[in-house]
């Protein structure tokens, strides 16, 4: 955003009275300040929700603002079954905290759907070059180590950020009805043992190949959970996280390329390696 005619204001969504000011005469909010990791599980609901409830409010009193984007997760609907992608109407059952914290975000947006015009987006897993979250998976490969773990041929849908961005982009722009629900994702999933390959080619490193079954990767989420947990880190690697790395996350796009004329442009094997690219040109590998 550097050389951008940009106006900066601030505010902490766990503070309400620093909200009204800063979306004071704002056309459109973009929703997207969120904890993906947190020292204690309470935490996610003090931010993701209660912090989704703040801005609503600071954002009511706003009579000329025309949308509301809330940028919630995948996360939020759960898993799922192995050939069924997940669609905009299935009742949501989250499986971890955050999760579930979003999922109660996305309930303020639509309490409050018929006084302040509003867009949930869910995205899926999303990747690319800044991205710190998914950075470890290319660390691990790139440290020639191919880690397989639960059921290989689980498939997963991905997200790269450009085609995130877009899809905010035409949620803003499209005529849509107030609290209505979009995934937004790459428009075909990839069966782990994919994943692990586009990976590999992108860090460019030949690993070894390490197979850990389901209860083996809680084992040791478990023990990094506690660690960190010891030493006073806030844990990313939790049973939680494992139990939602191990499950499936199919979704359909079909809504969104309906409604919002969104169409997914970044393939992952292309993704990956302009993404590992990224990490290199800035030292992160």
């Amino acid at each position: 955003i550097k050389g951008l005619e940009l106006e900066y204001r601030y505010g902490d969504v766990t503070q309400p009275r620093t909200l009204p000011e800063m979306v004071k005469d704002i056309d459109y909010i973009i929703h997207n300040a969120g904890a993906v990791k947190v020292k204690m599980p309470e935490h996610f609901m003090k931010i993701n929700c209660q912090g989704t409830k703040n801005i609503l409010e600071a954002a009511s009193q706003n009579k000329g603002l025309k949308k509301f984007i809330y940028i919630s997760s995948l996360a939020a609907v759960g898993p799922s079954e192995i050939g069924q992608p997940l669609t905009e109407d299935i009742l949501p059952h989250p499986i971890s905290a955050y999760g579930r914290s979003k999922a109660a975000g996305e309930m303020e947006v639509k309490f409050l759907k018929d006084k302040i015009n509003s867009v949930i987006i869910r995205p899926s897993a999303v990747y690319g070059p800044g991205d710190a979250e998914m950075f470890s998976f290319f660390q691990i490969l790139n440290n020639r180590i191919r880690p397989y773990l639960g059921d290989w041929n689980r498939r997963l849908q991905l997200v790269h950020i450009d085609d995130l961005c877009y899809g905010v982009s035409r949620s803003l722009k499209a005529e849509t009805e107030s609290g209505a629900i979009y995934f937004i994702a790459e428009s075909r999933s990839y069966s782990y043992r994919e994943i692990i390959y586009h990976l590999r080619k992108a860090v460019g490193r030949i690993g070894l190949p390490i197979y850990i079954p389901g209860w083996g990767a809680k084992l040791i989420a478990l023990i990094s959970e506690m660690t960190m947990k010891a030493i006073g880190r806030t844990p990313m690697f939790t049973v939680e996280k494992a139990e939602e790395i191990l499950a499936n996350w199919e979704v359909s796009v079909g809504k969104a390329e309906k409604e919002l004329g969104y169409k997914s442009n970044v393939p992952f094997p292309y993704g990956a390696r302009e993404t590992a690219y990224w990490y290199r040109e800035e030292g992160w590998l």
